[in-house]
């Protein structure tokens, strides 16, 4: 007896092995065009559930032989099985449901934490200074220079947070309140300063 498969090859054939078992069928030959998918059943690396789950089923099974056949070669059983999957892939309701991979998994967990992450930002009531100059969070490393983190987070040389932290005078050269904005866009005494910086 063969079975050809096509379409979804590794659910195919986890279909097939499960036809097989519940029918106690033997000397069974699973015929499919997907090296790749008979490979991922014999392979000892693939840890995705389905996958263990076969190989738990196969393990003291015999009489079922997992075999390749070349693509569009004339292979009557083969052409069949394409043709019905052609058929199954146009219907309106498909009734597979495939369990995500650990990568799958992952990526879909950074997504969430990345947008519960930037929600959490976006409502902080600190980090405003910051917020500016990155309304949006990322992965990528910043700067590690001193000096530029603590203009960005407004932490540091600054009057303003000196007084906020540690009760000090907060007032700059020219008797303003010496707060980032203050030192790097207002302050007369420091114009030449500025002058140099990039405008950018």
């Amino acid at each position: 007896m063969g079975i050809v498969l096509a379409g979804r090859k590794h659910y195919t054939i986890h279909k097939a092995i499960d036809y097989i078992l519940d029918h106690e069928l033997y000397d069974v030959e699973i015929v499919s065009d997907s090296r790749s998918a008979l490979m991922t059943v014999e392979s000892l690396s693939d840890s995705r559930e389905f996958i263990s789950q076969l190989k738990k089923r196969l393990k003291n099974r015999e009489g079922i032989k997992l075999m390749s056949v070349r693509v569009h070669k004339g292979e009557m059983g083969n052409e069949r099985a394409d043709l019905l999957a052609k058929e199954a892939s146009n219907g309106d309701l498909i009734d597979l449901q495939f369990i995500y991979s650990k990568v799958q998994i992952k990526n879909i967990n950074n997504k969430k934490l990345t947008e519960n992450w930037q929600c959490i930002w976006m409502q902080s009531k600190n980090g405003k200074l910051t917020r500016l100059n990155y309304p949006e969070i990322n992965m990528t490393r910043l700067s590690a220079k001193f000096y530029y983190n603590q203009i960005i987070t407004g932490h540091g040389i600054f009057g303003a947070f000196q007084n906020r932290m540690f009760g000090k005078d907060c007032k700059c050269q020219c008797g303003e309140d010496e707060t980032i904005k203050h030192v790097l866009m207002e302050c007369p005494v420091r114009a030449q300063q500025r002058d140099k910086l990039p405008q950018n």
